[in-house]
């Protein structure tokens, strides 16, 4: 087993993008009507929503586009949040919310094709296996609640599970034809070279050093110049710092890594043969898809973070042979992580203030979809649009509970999640 170094991107996914991308760094004084910042997936298409409704955009990057969480996911395309299914989310977010979750896979798979993003798009399900019989028994619950609100979900027994996933090692399930999976690197590129086309000024190696107000226009420092604009989205996720005080405390940072095998050759095609994405119902979840070459692409989470780019890559192992024991001739070729934004009771937040700075967080490792979804509020919100109007309504920052202490030891519950989930029935 190798012990890989840190990539500034996913270098697998790197390898496998045919969209290019390059911007320069800010220099000097710009106006614009809206500034958004961080040039991720949910930047990039609030900007390109803003574009489309005639704003002047400028997306300001800290490092280069696709350098941060948006470039180094595992690419799947799930319109469901992790823990809530649509009852739940009806009662705790609101009906407008629920539709926009409903629809939010066809948000990234819209924009790949009116832009021709070439990211390896598979729009050929999601599933959701169970692990034990008493999660089989939830999510066929979760699926009939999907289909109701217009998802095309639907439960599947073990058997219909095996012969969808490859393997006999869970009781069942639910899938989500609507999902799939996408080269999430070459996507993000692809979606700042669509928002460059329609006239977004984008600045890479450009970040947002201080956001303060300055008679009724808000104004942005960088290293080499500075931004003007009465209007700001916020779209850094779990790389907020300090340019609005209290909300990086409202979300916990937590590290998701990623690990791919060697192209598995004809074995490929017996494993997740209608190359579907899946994401298991553990709480320390399992999940996996394969790419354009037969790999699987695989990832976790490490409650010790000491020599991740060797641990993470035989865990995986491991759990491939868990999952099919002829998978430990698999050679583990590729290493990366990136961080994620999780709220404590895994839903998303949007927060504004009066004088138009606006920001949602909180994708908890779903981020794909519902970054697609939640551009047209951002572009809601910056544009002031009424609170009881957005699909999301705004809230109050609320910070974590000893947020310093949680933050640096939330990493440490996964044992016990573990245990949990091994006696789960």
């Amino acid at each position: 087993m190798n012990s890989w170094p840190r990539d500034p991107v996913s270098p697998l996914w790197q390898r496998l993008s045919a969209e290019r991308f390059s911007a320069p760094k800010l220099e000097g004084v710009r106006d614009a009507d809206v500034v958004v910042i961080g040039g991720g997936i949910a930047g990039l298409t609030t900007a390109l929503e803003l574009r489309r409704r005639g704003r002047k955009v400028v997306v300001l990057e800290a490092a280069t586009i696709g350098a941060g969480a948006s470039g180094r996911a595992n690419g799947q395309v799930i319109a469901a949040l992790t823990r809530h299914g649509p009852d739940a989310i009806r009662k705790t977010l609101g009906q407008p919310f629920l539709d926009l979750l409903a629809g939010a896979a066809d948000r990234p798979f819209g924009l790949i094709e009116k832009h021709g993003i070439e990211c390896d798009a598979r729009r050929t399900g999601w599933l959701q296996p169970a692990h034990s019989p008493g999660r089989e028994l939830r999510a066929r619950k979760m699926a009939e609640q999907w289909a109701v609100v217009g998802a095309l979900a639907g439960p599947l027994n073990k058997d219909a599970m095996a012969a969808r996933i490859g393997s006999q090692a869970y009781f069942g399930g639910w899938e989500h034809r609507g999902g799939g999976h996408i080269n999430p690197y070459a996507f993000t590129l692809g979606l700042a070279r669509a928002a460059a086309g329609e006239g977004v000024a984008v600045y890479e190696r450009s970040p947002a050093l201080a956001l303060s107000r300055e008679g009724g226009v808000w104004s942005i420092t960088t290293p080499n110049g500075r931004v003007r604009a009465p209007r700001v989205a916020l779209a850094t996720a779990a790389h907020t710092g300090n340019l609005w005080p209290g909300l990086a405390q409202t979300i916990v940072p937590v590290t998701s890594y990623q690990a791919a095998t060697a192209p598995l050759g004809r074995l490929a095609e017996t494993v997740l043969p209608g190359d579907e994405a899946f994401s298991d119902t553990r709480q320390d979840l399992r999940y996996m898809r394969k790419d354009r070459d037969g790999r699987i692409v695989s990832g976790g989470a490490l409650a010790l973070q000491f020599a991740a780019g060797t641990r993470l890559p035989r865990l995986i192992h491991r759990r491939l042979i868990a999952f099919r024991p002829d998978l430990a001739a698999a050679t583990m070729t590729d290493f990366w992580g990136g961080r994620i934004a999780m709220t404590v009771d895994r839903l998303p937040r949007l927060h504004r203030t009066p004088d138009g700075l606006a920001t949602w967080i909180g994708c908890n490792g779903r981020g794909l979809a519902l970054a697609c979804a939640m551009a047209e509020v951002l572009a809601d919100a910056v544009c002031d649009v009424p609170d009881e109007q957005l699909a999301l309504r705004p809230t109050p920052l609320k910070p974590v509970p000893y947020h310093p202490f949680v933050s640096r030891t939330a990493r440490l519950i996964l044992p016990y999640l573990r245990w949990q989930d091994s006696r789960e029935i």
